[in-house]
């Protein structure tokens, strides 16, 4: 592996790490100290006021009569309907059920790459979404008799965020050839304050800041520094040197990262059918993206 692929690979790692700790630290912020909606508002406005900072630096200009649009839908499936359901239906289910459903987005990319860009699906793929979605089932699925920490609502808003995110990272990838990452992020972070402001106002603007207990406030600090600022220009930064189906099919680490925090640090329960989905959905997304390309240096 050269030193491109090996700091590309080890950006991606970093981001599945972050992303992995994070679904815990949400449990612990939403919903007993700040609703989601209201977080979102929080996260959105503060990070992009850091992006304004770095871009300062940049200047490049957007050519809004041929890229308004795409920047526009990527504000909308990347940032604002991601994270508002995402960050809602985290409030709701478990930390392990929210990690091993988003590691169906190496799947739903595929999908989205068909439908927008006429990549074509072969017999093994079709094969791989059809396991894989059998995975994503088996964690929906609560019998009467089985207890779990995990809520339907929450599974189908994490599944729906995670099919906006894939959505994003087919439609972001022409931008990449076009501006520089810290441009694309910084602009589609504006946009996104527009879409979310409505929702989370009213949330955002009730809660109790002398109130809030110190590890919120470490929560929220990870929350947007490392979980929105870094990962989401580790995220552009990495779609100039790979295919977004690559950069989705990292998220496959996503569950061990957050199944050892949720377990180690915060009393989850690991069960079997978990470990019954985890299986589907790696063996699925195993056959999809089962050749993939070294980065471009």
């Amino acid at each position: 592996m050269n030193w491109s692929a090996f700091k590309t690979y080890g950006a991606l790692t970093l981001v599945s790490l972050l992303y992995g700790i994070n679904y815990s630290v949400l449990k612990v912020i939403i919903p007993e100290y700040v609703g989601a909606f209201g977080f979102i508002v929080f996260r959105v406005t503060i990070a992009s006021g850091i992006f304004w900072m770095f871009y300062f630096f940049v200047r490049e200009k957007i050519d809004w009569k041929n890229d308004g649009w795409r920047l526009v839908l990527c504000a909308a499936t990347g940032i604002a309907i991601n994270q508002l359901l995402f960050y809602k239906g985290i409030s709701y289910t478990s930390a392990v059920n929210g990690s091993i459903i988003m590691t169906l987005t190496p799947v739903l990319v595929l999908i989205w790459a068909a439908i927008l860009t006429g990549e074509k699906i072969t017999r093994r793929k079709i094969l791989g979404i059809a396991i894989g979605l059998i995975g994503a089932l088996l964690i929906i699925y609560q019998p009467n008799s089985l207890k779990s920490s995990g809520d339907w609502r929450g599974d189908i808003l994490v599944f729906i965020n995670g099919t906006s995110y894939a959505c994003y990272l087919v439609i972001v990838k022409p931008l990449m050839k076009k501006y520089k990452p810290m441009t694309v992020v910084t602009w589609i972070f504006t946009i996104a304050i527009v879409i979310v402001i409505p929702v989370g106002i009213h949330e955002a603007i009730v809660v109790q800041f002398n109130q809030l207990p110190s590890k919120i406030w470490y929560g929220t600090f990870y929350a947007i520094i490392g979980v929105t600022v870094i990962v989401y220009f580790l995220n552009v930064w990495t779609l100039v040197k790979v295919d977004s189906s690559v950069v989705g099919a990292f998220i496959y680490l996503q569950p061990i990262f957050a199944t050892l925090t949720a377990i180690l640090f915060f009393e989850e329960v690991f069960l079997l059918k978990h470990l019954l989905a985890a299986v589907f959905v790696f063996w699925g997304v195993w056959l999809v993206t089962k050749k993939s390309a070294e980065p471009r240096p």
